[in-house]
């Protein structure tokens, strides 16, 4: 049966004095204000998204404003600082987390608990838990975009562990449990930050991701989520989110944190968090399950090369096989670099793929230049006068034309730049922030033979292991450009055309070998006819996925609109020009 309550939302703003703006649908129905449009999520509403017990989506977040100093201050008015010993947490970890409580008038005991977060390390708003029952609604705008539960406490924590936990109860029951232990031992170390998710835990990967940053400057990311069925699967959806090789897993006795601490079991779970072994899956897979895997592997999508690759994407039966690393060789100027920033364009605007290029050849303004001359089919490098070209650049058309290449519609980019030349010890650490903090699947770097000039063989074959691990674990494809071997004194180089195969390229057997696709791109440069000289052989050397090998097709460069071409159908277009 419906009834009327009082509205947090329009409270919160000193409205709603009668108590009755709220309409309650009763348990698991969901309540909705008629003044203000605050809800809360029903039984069936929150099954239908698959969220847990607080979950909202994305547009309902979004609708909610930022927590103002007014609505923290009329909180602040009818709640207190005493937690009065709910679920065995002290007062003391209440405050250091600065919770507030809303007690009963009959019999004083807290009814409400508020949970504090932040965004942008700023006030966002309280998550509200009613006790006893597990209910949640939220004051202010609550959801992945926060910070996680206490992370403004330790925004330049020191410490070597932080402990992520599957909700607020359980991240304060443990950080009573560590710093009775800390303070018990009179250590000088600081206090373990201790953290929860606000969306609960089958969807916390979507805000852990956010927070890559924060949780990577930790030694050890210990998880410490429910021991049953969904804290397990919860706990599989944070490996490609965390910091690679930094995340450990409790092996929990009791069901939580507030579990141990209600029981006085303190010891129990200190040996379970120091104890805690670093995440290893096991990669057995029984052969029970394989016709089920040879099914998902035929929903897999692949990423298709751009038109005038048709008869390439023929021959890879659709295209590039995400968990693929793809090798391109060519002689220096002979067009990968125009063949890549091409197929960019295509996989950020026709594909909508979030796209990583550490650009180890081009600056930042360079390499957006050739993207935007393709963009616009006019080819800015080209223009000799400055003023010419200022005006181009400047126009509105070209400011449109970047607007659509490099923004997506939501306003998040589509594209990713590392072009830190000369450096490349962190290469692989920045690599791997970009891809679990911003969801990126296509990472392309252009040229990997600068990367390998100097190392050793076996230098090069851990760098490739790491590729490897990468594109499996994250399910993305990693492109690389290569240089090409030269050519004997007698022999053609490349630059003129040469054939070439997977032993031209530059470095170790490995790169090749890890690869499942090998592309190689032949042209003559020094040809005296400008039809031959812009004209380019793609030729596939391998492909692990299909097993099909050879020229796939040629490719006409034309210079004035800086674009790439199949030349079977460019010559029919443009019969004059042949």
């Amino acid at each position: 049966m419906a009834t009327k309550e009082a509205c947090p939302k329009c409270q919160a703003r000193g409205l709603d004095t009668s108590g009755d703006n709220l309409m309650n649908y009763g348990e698991g129905m969901g309540c909705y204000c008629f003044s203000c449009g605050y809800s809360v999520l029903s039984d069936e509403r929150k099954e239908e998204l698959g969220y847990d017990s607080y979950e909202y989506d994305d547009k309902e977040v979004m609708t909610k404003e930022l927590i103002t100093d007014e609505e923290v201050e009329s909180i602040k008015g009818y709640t207190g600082v005493s937690g009065k010993g709910s679920r065995g947490v002290p007062d003391e970890t209440y405050k250091a987390y600065a919770c507030r409580f809303k007690y009963s008038e009959e019999t004083s005991e807290v009814v409400e608990v508020f949970y504090p977060y932040t965004q942008d390390y700023k006030a966002a708003g309280y998550k509200v838990r009613k006790t006893p029952v597990k209910d949640f609604y939220s004051v202010g705008k609550i959801g992945k975009q926060s910070e996680l539960f206490g992370q403004w406490k330790w925004k330049d924590s020191r410490s070597k562990y932080v402990l992520l936990c599957a909700g607020e109860l359980d991240a304060m029951s443990a950080y009573t449990m560590l710093e009775n232990y800390r303070t018990g031992k009179g250590s000088d170390f600081e206090p373990t930050p201790c953290v929860s998710s606000a969306i609960g835990e089958s969807g916390s990967a979507k805000q852990v991701q956010l927070q890559y940053n924060w949780l990577n400057q930790f030694e050890r990311v210990v998880v410490c989520y429910d021991n049953d069925e969904a804290g397990k699967k919860a706990v599989q959806t944070l490996v490609d989110v965390l910091p690679k090789g930094k995340m450990f897993v409790m092996n929990l006795s009791l069901k939580d944190a507030n579990e141990y601490l209600v029981k006085g079991k303190e010891k129990l779970f200190l040996r379970a968090f120091f104890d805690a072994p670093a995440y290893s899956p096991s990669g057995i897979v029984a052969s029970s399950t394989i016709y089920d895997e040879i099914v998902e592997r035929s929903k897999q999508p692949k990423l298709p090369f751009p038109p005038m690759l048709k008869k390439l994407n023929k021959m890879l039966a659709g295209g590039i096989n995400y968990g693929y690393i793809v090798n391109i060789l060519a002689g220096s100027g002979s067009g990968k670099s125009s063949l890549v920033n091409q197929c960019t364009a295509y996989w950020m605007l026709e594909c909508d793929e979030k796209v990583l290029v550490a650009s180890l050849e081009a600056e930042a303004a360079e390499f957006g230049e050739n993207l935007l001359s393709y963009q616009m089919g006019k080819k800015i490098s080209m223009m000799q006068d400055q003023q010419e070209k200022i005006d181009f650049v400047g126009s509105e058309a070209a400011e449109q034309a970047a607007r659509n290449l490099f923004t997506r519609p939501d306003g998040t980019p589509r594209i990713y730049l590392l072009d830190d030349r000369g450096d490349y010890s962190k290469l692989q650490s920045k690599i791997e922030e970009v891809v679990i903090s911003c969801g990126v699947r296509i990472v392309i770097i252009d040229v990997i033979s600068d990367v390998f000039s100097g190392m050793s063989i076996e230098q090069i074959d851990l760098w490739m292991a790491w590729e490897k691990k990468l594109v499996k674990q994250y399910n993305c494809i990693l492109i690389q450009v290569a240089h090409t071997r030269k050519g004997g004194s007698s022999e053609k180089s490349a630059s003129q055309g040469k054939a070439l195969t997977e032993e031209s390229i530059i470095g170790s057997g490995t790169q090749y070998r890890s690869a499942g696709i090998n592309i190689a791109l032949q042209r003559d440069k020094t040809a005296e006819c400008d039809i031959l000289r812009n004209t380019t052989v793609v030729h596939l050397l391998k492909s692990r996925a299909t097993g099909v090998t050879g020229i796939a097709c040629e490719l006409f460069y034309c210079g004035a609109s800086h674009t790439l071409w199949d030349k079977e159908g460019y010559e029919a277009a443009n019969p004059h020009q042949f």
